[in-house]
């Protein structure tokens, strides 16, 4: 075993002896389920492939709050954000109909008796056990879309910028997606997979961001990812800039680093910032008029 593989595998087995003879729960049969699904995948470890088990730890990353077993659990059971049927609501958001909960590991805290310290005697709360408790994937909800906060005002209408989009022989499709995640595309069509969690404001920055993957080949040329998205959001943010779109590109670039491939790639960068203005404009958009105001 790798020493990559060797030091996950260390975390995961400690943490399940560290749990192991606390567990006393009241729904026994679905936490039981759970924690077995756990074992099982633990011991699969060193099966895995290196971008098998980078991708794993990717989406445990999304779920960070979460102790190492609900990880595990929301990750093989495909969830991206989750919370429970309160929560939901208090969001707008209500469950669809038919839906099956993911059950996940609460903590079960009892109070015990200290000793007395100066004649007063005081209660701690200790780990006593876990019991489930249900929780519903973002995917399987409906309701007020959610903002990212990403993308924070516009000029231009979202329709008007779909349309420019599909003219420049682009398709845009909208799927449920992690709140995390804007959108995509793939080398192996002509779609801009928009976040349908999301609302307009939200996606009209994130359109922009894939139509500059799709013009610059992303991820068909084989450029590599970091410089790729660097390219993909420099250009975004001056596409934005120029339409009156508020964009908080500074926060995206950090997340990705800076590269001296920005500079020597700009050539490229600016050519298509051009193209996507120019089409936008084309479309029938008032920027020109706009820009003219502005100007006066």
């Amino acid at each position: 075993m790798t020493l990559f593989y060797f030091s996950i595998y260390f975390i995961l087995n400690r943490n399940k002896s560290e749990i192991k003879g606390v567990i006393k729960i009241t729904n026994k049969q679905i936490t039981k389920a759970n924690m077995n699904r756990v074992k099982e995948l633990l011991g699969e470890v060193e099966e895995l492939t290196p971008d098998k088990f980078k991708s794993i730890l990717d989406n445990l990353a999304s779920f960070h709050q979460y102790s190492l077993y609900n990880q595990i659990i929301l990750h093989f059971a495909g969830c991206s954000q989750v919370a429970g049927y309160k929560k939901w609501k208090e969001l707008d958001r209500t469950v669809k109909k038919g839906q099956k909960a993911v059950w996940i590991l609460a903590p079960w805290f009892k109070k015990v008796k200290k000793e007395k310290e100066e004649d007063q005697e005081k209660q701690k709360e200790v780990l006593h056990g876990f019991f489930s408790v249900p929780v519903f994937d973002i995917g399987q909800t409906e309701g007020k879309p959610i903002k990212r906060g990403l993308t924070t005002g516009s000029d231009i209408d979202f329709e008007e910028l779909r349309k420019a989009t599909e003219k420049a022989g682009w398709t845009v499709v909208f799927k449920p997606l992690e709140i995390a995640k804007g959108g995509y595309v793939t080398s192996d069509n002509g779609q801009i997979v928009l976040n349908s969690n999301l609302d307009e404001l939200e996606n009209t920055g994130t359109l922009i961001h894939e139509w500059v993957h799709k013009e610059l080949k992303h991820p068909k040329n084989g450029t590599p990812a970091r410089v790729a998205e660097q390219q993909a959001e420099t250009a975004t943010y001056l596409v934005c800039k120029v339409l009156g779109i508020e964009r908080k590109s500074v926060f995206y670039l950090k997340s990705w680093g800076l590269s001296e491939n920005i500079l020597k790639d700009f050539g490229k960068v600016d050519k298509v910032v051009k193209k996507i203005i120019k089409g936008v404009e084309s479309n029938g958009s008032n920027l020109a008029e706009t820009q003219k105001d502005s100007s006066a």
